[in-house]
């Protein structure tokens, strides 16, 4: 297929490495490789974790009367930080409605430690669920750059591996962007 027909936001497509081969127009998988070549980061988070022990999943966080979900990763060898999602600039909301603290400061991240093992070191796999070119462009009503279909999609999947104990969370982020 097509490396243009697949769901890669235009963030993400110098470091979401392509993994499997299912990957189709309503669905892509990937991991995260930084520039460098290495796939060892620590995750800064803006969530909130507060039940995480319980249902091992991370929420949007509400500050004020405003929400993020924001993930971004350091690269554990060469320090260099990539955003992986903000909830108010990318999906369907993000990008198509605009996110309402879109103009807003960002909170500070947070590093995320293991749950198991406290430590900072995670591989990360991305999954990016779409609606597919073509009910983009309908819903879109000519507003849009045909183009930017991949900056609007309906979900994303963050799968995380601890890389000191190997602690693993399939859906560590999962979340709908519509």
């Amino acid at each position: 297929m097509n490396n243009d027909m697949l769901p890669v936001p235009k963030h993400l497509k110098r470091i979401l490495k392509l993994t499997g081969d299912s990957n189709s127009e309503f669905e892509v998988t990937g991991k995260i490789v930084c520039d460098c070549g290495s796939e060892k980061f620590t995750l800064r988070l803006v969530g909130d974790d507060s039940d995480y022990q319980k249902h091992r999943v991370i929420k949007v966080a509400q500050e004020g009367d405003n929400y993020f979900l924001i993930v971004k990763v350091k690269c554990n060898d060469c320090g260099r930080e990539h955003l992986i999602f903000d909830n108010d600039h990318h999906g369907w909301n993000g990008f198509v409605c605009g996110g309402d603290s879109r103009d807003l400061p960002r909170p500070a991240a947070k590093d995320w430690a293991c749950d198991k093992c406290q430590k900072t070191d995670h591989a990360l796999t991305v999954i990016i669920h779409s609606r597919g070119q073509e009910d983009f462009i309908k819903e879109g009503e000519d507003e849009f750059d045909p183009e930017d279909w991949a900056e609007a999609f309906a979900w994303i999947t963050i799968k995380t591996v601890c890389g000191s104990c190997g602690e693993t969370n399939d859906e560590w982020i999962s979340y709908e962007t519509m």
